[in-house]
């Protein structure tokens, strides 16, 4: 979207030029000299405002034409930030590629609430990892799919999602590399490659952009995210809160983000000793919550649990007592919960109490929470979302009746070590376990 004709390419005057990233097709026909100039400048102005729906541009961001069907749970358009759009606000992912997001209009009673939700995908760390996640999904837009089919709490299907299928759903697509929060006015060269660190503009500039597209008219908005999306939630939502209207009611549901302070099976912290490193790489240590900061030290801040009680809205939290993700990465262990013998399961269960303690100690009366004892990573998708129960009471049911004040009882939590039966039958003979940094 929006690339810029490189030097030495042959103008469009005399060889029309179709532009698809980096490569250049030049097509040369005197017949169709006009057709094929007037195509190549729709491709090049992407700035150009049309209406909604028509599978081209809205505003100053670039509409990916695709057919949604019939089905009971249609998919999300991409939407892609325009060139013109990037270079004003500075939001590029690491490959300096315009940010992005996926939308699926809202209908009916829901046309004017909102979802938005920060996806996920770990971290890079250091130089190396994030010149590599710079050539894939998670640090670039160019190559993303047309279209992407939502589930469990962004799905469009009723049966899955009985209280929020009529929303609008947005979500918000990751290519920074670190939790939407770097801040990185440099551009770092890398193997003769340009990094951009900046992934609190992006997230400004997309947030931005969906309250000049209609968000700017909501009556209630949910912000949530996953994993890395999750972290992110929890480190800036008072910055897109600030964005907002002063008028909408503002909900947020972060999941599987209590990757939290306490030592590995060896006694050691060191997982705040990497999470230094990344914010320093990304010059990112500003940019958690700023009610937090006005109290504590900067690395205080950085840690989801010390957020909780200064969050700016009413936060549900999702998170499995016995995160596999979090486990590997806090307390540097991968055995399942109900194998761990030894120091392993002795860092286990330092991870679910102090997760419990959260629990306990640092929700407020408006707050609620999911806290289940599985060794898995992500409840909002559909399986999670609809099968896997606390007190006989599923994720959706729990975050619906918090959500809608249908009950004042919102923590549902296993208290036992047990894992879930709910979801035990999900877990095999897997162990491998993916780390939040790569």
């Amino acid at each position: 979207v929006g690339n810029k004709m490189a030097e030495g390419e042959k103008n469009c005057d005399v060889y029309p030029i179709i532009h698809r990233n980096s490569d250049k097709t030049c097509i040369v026909g005197a017949a169709r000299h006009f057709i094929f100039l007037t195509f190549c400048c729709v491709l090049l102005l992407s700035a150009i405002p049309v209406s909604e729906g028509t599978g081209k541009v809205t505003g100053n961001v670039q509409r990916v034409n695709s057919n949604n069907g019939n089905s009971a749970n249609p998919p999300a358009d991409l939407y892609v930030l325009s060139e013109e759009e990037a270079n004003k606000t500075g939001a590029y992912c690491l490959d300096g590629s315009p940010p992005a997001y996926y939308f699926r209009k809202g209908s009916g009673d829901g046309k004017n609430s909102w979802i938005v939700w920060l996806q996920g995908g770990g971290a890079c760390v250091n130089l190396t990892d994030c010149y590599r996640r710079s050539f894939t999904h998670l640090g670039s837009t160019k190559g993303l799919g047309h279209t992407k089919t939502f589930s469990g709490i962004l799905s469009a299907d009723k049966d899955i999602n009985t209280d929020f299928y009529t929303w609008n759903a947005d979500n918000l697509v990751y290519c920074d590399g670190l939790f939407f929060a770097g801040d990185r006015r440099d551009v770092v060269k890398h193997n003769d490659k340009s990094l951009y660190f900046r992934g609190r503009r992006n997230l400004n500039a997309l947030i931005d952009r969906l309250v000049q597209t209609g968000m700017g008219e909501a009556d209630r908005i949910i912000l949530g995210g996953n994993s890395a999306g999750a972290i992110a939630t929890y480190w800036g939502a008072d910055d897109v809160i600030g964005r907002l209207p002063t008028a909408v009611g503002v909900k947020i549901i972060p999941d599987s983000g209590m990757f939290i302070n306490i030592p590995d099976k060896d006694g050691v912290y060191s997982f705040n000793d990497t999470y230094t490193e990344a914010e320093e790489l990304h010059n990112a240590a500003l940019s958690t919550n700023k009610e937090c900061l006005n109290q504590y030290e900067n690395w205080v801040c950085h840690f989801p649990e010390n957020l909780v009680p200064f969050e700016p809205a009413p936060t549900f939290i999702l998170n499995y007592l016995y995160d596999r993700v979090a486990l590997k990465d806090v307390v540097k262990t991968t055995c399942r919960p109900d194998t761990c013998e030894g120091k392993d399961l002795t860092a286990v269960q330092n991870y679910r109490k102090a997760l419990l303690k959260v629990a306990q100690t640092d929700l407020r009366k408006q707050d609620g929470a999911f806290l289940i004892t599985c060794f898995e990573h992500g409840l909002h998708n559909n399986d999670p979302w609809t099968k896997y129960k606390v007190n006989n009471k599923s994720v959706r049911q729990a975050v619906g009746d918090w959500y809608f004040g249908r009950t004042t009882d919102n923590v549902h939590v296993d208290m036992g070590t047990d894992l879930n039966p709910t979801c035990r039958q999900d877990l095999g003979n897997a162990t491998e376990v993916q780390s939040i940094w790569f």
